[in-house]
């Protein structure tokens, strides 16, 4: 396993943007993670780290996409502040993600600066959509991928049907939480009863979810494999890629990239 570090260059017309510059690509005896363990479930998920293992910029690139595709939702902590190198720290609702893969259509990447955060330094667009030549996309299947940022937005397509089914198929496991999670789950998804629908679902905040995800996640759960999600706005303060040296650990797709005003 090894764990990548680098900025992404893109040429955009006579200029050469470093895409990623903000980043370095970087219980008790009866606890959750043993009951997990002994009815055969995956092992509850390790706590955040406690550090990035360097200090991120204080000028976050901004990312953002409304189509994305989430492998393998490992863990969510919020309120997950890291150092930056001017001595202060990201915002106080900094969310920590880990998980193994993100590939997102229409992506837009954008570098704010830190004293005028209206006027980025640069933005720029890749229009891709779709598999195959036309992924663009953070990790691998079999990487760790963790991200360090403030989330504006970033909607998980899901049924209430589909948590409600998590819950009651791994009650034993979850022991006197089961009924407050459902009530939790008919709760969240009420405002969504006659709302259109997302890919498989509505499309709900992660800050809404997290009451319910926090404890799958943390009683070692599986959700859904791959989760859709759309409205993906998200201040990255440092991304980690951890993978294997014959797997890529960023793919850019075969796809126009252009500069954004």
């Amino acid at each position: 396993m090894s764990r990548r570090f680098w900025p992404v260059r893109v040429r955009v017309g006579r200029a050469t943007v470093v895409a990623c510059a903000a980043l370095l690509i970087v219980g008790t005896a009866y606890g959750p993670a043993k009951v997990a363990s002994a009815l055969g479930l995956h092992q509850a998920p390790a706590p955040a780290p406690e550090s990035v293992g360097y200090l991120p910029p204080p000028f976050p690139v901004v990312v953002k996409s409304p189509t994305v595709r989430l492998t393998n939702l490992q863990k969510v902590v919020v309120n997950h502040p890291i150092p930056l190198t001017n001595g202060a720290a990201s915002p106080p609702d900094t969310i920590y993600l880990r998980f193994n893969e993100v590939d997102l259509d229409n992506l837009t990447i954008t570098e704010l600066q830190p004293r005028a955060p209206q006027e980025p330094l640069y933005s720029f667009e890749i229009a891709n959509r779709g598999s195959g030549a036309e992924t663009a996309a953070i990790g691998n299947k079999t990487a760790t991928t963790e991200l360090w940022g403030k989330v504006n937005s970033l909607k998980i397509c899901i049924t209430a049907q589909t948590l409600a089914t998590v819950v009651n198929t791994y009650a034993g496991v979850l022991g006197g939480r089961l009924d407050s999670l459902l009530q939790l789950i008919g709760s969240i998804f009420a405002p969504f009863a006659n709302s259109p629908l997302g890919p498989v679902g509505p499309c709900v905040q992660l800050t809404a979810l997290l009451p319910v995800l926090e404890v799958l996640i943390d009683y070692g759960v599986p959700l859904p494999n791959v989760l859709p999600v759309t409205d993906l706005d998200v201040n990255v303060y440092a991304l980690s890629v951890a993978t294997s040296p014959d797997s890529p650990s960023i793919k850019l797709p075969k796809a126009e990239v252009r500069g954004l005003p």
